[in-house]
């Protein structure tokens, strides 16, 4: 029966996942920056391009420095057996720090030489400010900070309720239980004994400290490359406006939804983790004071109910954060795929003067 009902949860989260990235892909509205840098003159075509090379180039970059985080964590994962796979605890945000260090030091080019002599008679400014959040998806501020602020509450609770492993590590729940009975001669059980035990994996202090480092400065190269992105001077050629506003929108949306989809990635195997080692602190042998024993008799496991809730809720919402996840990653790829096409313009856009 249980196997039965574990089926169906997994058939049903993987068809949940289906129909959510197939949703997110056929909703995806970008803007095509090849026809936008095709807008004015020969000139200006040719500065969009160079922006353009330059975009593809820091992402084509960006994505080679989240391969080589995750190919690092796995060789040290092999090499450092002895580190419990703290490797592998912080590969997504490594990965993610990594490539934020890209987006956020590349710089895009904005002044160029030569400009054309009708961009050049034209002076334009604008009055509506740019701030962090001016480019990209609505939520690109808000969903990474709830996201970050939960992780990092989560990551100090979790360390203060861990206990040390045999090594003096702090990744193990410390528990105390009803593990043992006292009986008479007539192995009848007079009262039940409170023992002491630990369980683990669990996301302690050896975990959650080099995590929550990470999560830090990932955080904060984001908002230097989002703050850079809304900062940069506008391109001066004036028929280019449209681009400039879709090469910023892109980077924003890069950004945003990969330090989103990092979070939900890193954070959702911890909480896994913590959520079984509080189900099996909650087991508990079933003797009952009255209870008759033999040699023969093997106790009843029991759970405690409000650590078993607990454990179910936090799998839950691990579960779903492994949905928004993948959707987040889907997202991003799609916005990385604008960036990495060849730069080379139809035959019917050629022409544009």
């Amino acid at each position: 029966m249980f196997n039965g009902i574990a089926l169906l949860i997994l058939l049903g989260f993987g068809v949940g996942i289906v129909m959510l990235v197939r949703r997110s892909i056929l909703t995806q509205h970008r803007s095509d920056l090849l026809s936008l840098a095709a807008a004015g003159n020969d000139n200006e075509r040719a500065n969009a391009f160079r922006v353009l090379r330059s975009l593809r180039a820091r992402t084509i970059a960006g994505m080679a420095a989240m391969v080589s985080g995750g190919a690092v964590a796995l060789v040290l994962q092999q090499e450092f057996t002895a580190a419990a796979g703290l490797p592998l605890a912080v590969a997504p945000a490594g990965m993610w720090a990594l490539s934020a260090a890209v987006f956020a030091c590349w710089r895009l080019p904005h002044e160029f030489t030569g400009p054309s002599t009708e961009s050049s008679l034209q002076v334009s400014a604008e009055l509506t400010p740019r701030s962090t959040g001016t480019f990209g998806p609505a939520w690109g501020i808000v969903l990474p900070a709830v996201l970050l602020g939960a992780s990092a509450l989560g990551l100090v609770v979790a360390g203060f309720l861990s206990g040390t492993d045999e090594q003096g590590r702090f990744r193990n729940l410390p528990y105390v239980s009803a593990g043992g009975a006292e009986l008479d001669t007539n192995m009848v059980v007079t009262h039940i004994q409170l023992g002491v035990g630990t369980a683990g994996p669990f996301p302690g202090w050896y975990y959650g400290l080099p995590v929550l480092a990470l999560l830090l400065l990932g955080a904060g190269l984001n908002l230097w490359a989002l703050k850079t992105n809304a900062r940069r001077p506008r391109m001066r050629d004036l028929r280019l406006l449209a681009f400039d506003d879709a090469v910023r929108t892109n980077v924003g949306y890069v950004v945003s939804t990969g330090f989103s989809a990092m979070l939900c990635f890193q954070i959702a195997p911890m909480m896994l983790a913590a959520a079984v080692a509080i189900r099996s602190s909650g087991m508990n042998p079933g003797y009952v004071v009255g209870q008759v024993l033999d040699q023969d008799t093997i106790p009843t496991m029991t759970l405690d109910p409000v650590l078993g809730f607990l454990a179910l809720a936090i799998a839950v919402v691990a579960l779903l954060l492994l949905v928004i996840g993948t959707v987040l990653l889907v997202r991003l790829l799609g916005w990385m795929g604008t960036t990495v096409r060849p730069l080379q313009l139809p035959a019917t856009d050629s022409a544009i003067a």
